[in-house]
């Protein structure tokens, strides 16, 4: 018989949150207690909401959890350890972060990893955990052990990486994710100026149609437009259109040369 698993998670975020609910009815997984250091409004409807003890100071953190995951802000992380490493924790501790090196963790527990979903979490979102890849690391194989037994309670897409590899595939995360909905803003800004703001569902079927046929072909494949095409008239135009605003010009002109030199090769 597996080992159910107990959790203490550190912090009460977007990221606390989810982490939490992807927990919730698993057998071989009971959230125990949550941290935050302040006895918040919030903080208290998140104990509630998952029916776990709230502590609000670090030596009231229980003692007795397999699991301890630090889920805050990534310049919260040190603060949030060096406390920690006084309250001689035995279980696992680990954060969520994409760019942070496990090692930052050592002084919080003798037993340390890293538990990161590779997902974007938001207020209300509703997460397709099976399908969300979580990228571990550990040091140590019993470790290991622990965090996969953790990661398969939720997704069917458990990976080792170490933290350089980790941060490769943030970075490459900020590009596919962070970056794009950022111009998918852009784009939103230039349909409410110039039309109106009911108008901005126009844009939803090709936006979606975009990352849908990326199931089919890869991204250098599936690429269209004037960049691609070369067609300097049209681009000519647009850039008439956007000559009073220098950010998304210089957007424009960045990523049509992108476009050019990535299908020039």
């Amino acid at each position: 018989m597996v080992k159910q698993l107990k959790i203490v998670i550190v912090g009460t975020g977007n990221v606390a949150y989810h982490i939490a609910e992807s927990f919730q009815s698993k057998s071989n997984t009971r959230l125990i207690q949550v941290f935050n250091h302040r006895n918040s409004k919030e903080a208290k409807l998140f104990s509630k909401k998952f029916g776990c003890e709230l502590a609000t100071n670090y030596t009231s953190i229980n003692h007795s959890a397999d699991v301890y995951i630090i889920a805050v802000k990534d310049n919260a992380i040190v603060e949030v350890v060096k406390n920690l490493a006084s309250v001689n924790i035995k279980g696992i501790v680990v954060h969520t972060s994409g760019s942070m090196d496990m090692k930052i963790l050592q002084p919080a527990s003798p037993n340390i990893g890293v538990y990161y979903p590779l997902q974007t979490f938001y207020i209300g979102a509703e997460i397709d955990w099976q399908n969300t890849p979580v990228l571990i690391e550990g040091n140590s194989k019993k470790t290991l052990t622990a965090l996969i037994q953790l990661g398969s309670q939720v997704s069917g897409l458990i990976k080792k990486v170490d933290s350089q590899k980790r941060l490769q595939i943030h970075l490459a995360a900020v590009f596919a994710c962070n970056f794009t909905n950022a111009l998918y803003v852009s784009a939103y800004e230039l349909i409410e100026k110039n039309l109106g703001k009911k108008d901005t569902a126009l844009l939803l079927p090709i936006m979606q149609h975009s990352f849908q046929k990326l199931e089919k072909v890869h991204p250098k494949n599936a690429q269209t437009g004037p960049a691609m095409r070369h067609d300097h008239t049209v681009m000519k135009k647009h850039l008439t259109l956007l000559k009073s605003n220098k950010q998304f010009t210089d957007v424009y002109k960045t990523l049509s040369a992108l476009i050019i030199s990535q299908h020039s090769k």
